[in-house]
């Protein structure tokens, strides 16, 4: 026999494991959502500068789908610490899509954060000029002004203070000819804006684990 010993989480880790186990809650609905509900419904409510991730290549549809789950990690990051990780930091833990995979399909990524204000952007410049360039946009409510809506759904993700984050992941046919910088408004300089299931379409309350 021999004795094992077992400490108990740090006051960190517990508030991040919470803060990824219910924005995980928010993730899982969205695939359902995009699984079940009707296509032509959500096509319909598309502008033109919006897509569903359906509609794109398998590498694309990849990409997304990890950064969403690179999304999670830097939100259980901030909410923790107080600031934005950077790519490198997240690339050290082992975070797609910011962790290089050289099996991966669709080339490599050069990940860089900008910031401008309330506004947060991960950028995901590739190597190929084959490739579209990624962004995934978080903004933060100003101070004092409350949030555009109360619930969580694709465009929206509650950190574990109950601040409410605007969110949109886009892409740039571009690829390494993107510009290294906040763009106010992306859809003006040619970025698409990605759904899985699409602007309002399924929204949901989600009730976040405390």
């Amino acid at each position: 026999m021999r004795q094992v010993a077992v400490a108990r989480l740090s006051l960190h880790d517990e508030l991040a494991n919470v803060v990824r186990g219910g924005a995980t809650v928010v993730i899982l609905v969205w695939i359902y959502l995009a699984a079940t509900l009707g296509r032509t419904d959500a096509r319909r409510a598309l502008l033109p500068y919006q897509q569903l991730v359906a509609n794109r290549p398998a590498t694309d549809q990849r990409i997304f789908r990890e950064l969403q789950e690179g999304l999670l990690e830097a939100v259980a990051i901030r909410s923790t610490s107080g600031a934005w990780p950077a790519p490198e930091t997240l690339a050290a833990d082992g975070i797609p899509p910011f962790a290089p995979d050289p099996t991966a399909k669709g080339g490599t990524y050069r990940w860089s954060v900008v910031r401008a204000g309330n506004t947060i952007h991960y950028l995901g410049v590739p190597e190929s000029a084959s490739s579209p360039a990624w962004l995934l946009a978080i903004q933060e409510p100003e101070p004092g002004v409350p949030p555009d809506q109360a619930f969580e759904d694709e465009e929206h993700l509650k950190m574990l203070d109950g601040t409410m984050l605007h969110i949109a992941t886009w892409l740039h046919a571009g690829g390494p000819a993107v510009a290294v910088r906040v763009a106010p408004a992306p859809q003006i300089e040619g970025w698409t804006q990605i759904y899985a299931v699409g602007p309002g379409a399924g929204a949901t309350a989600v009730i976040m684990p405390r």
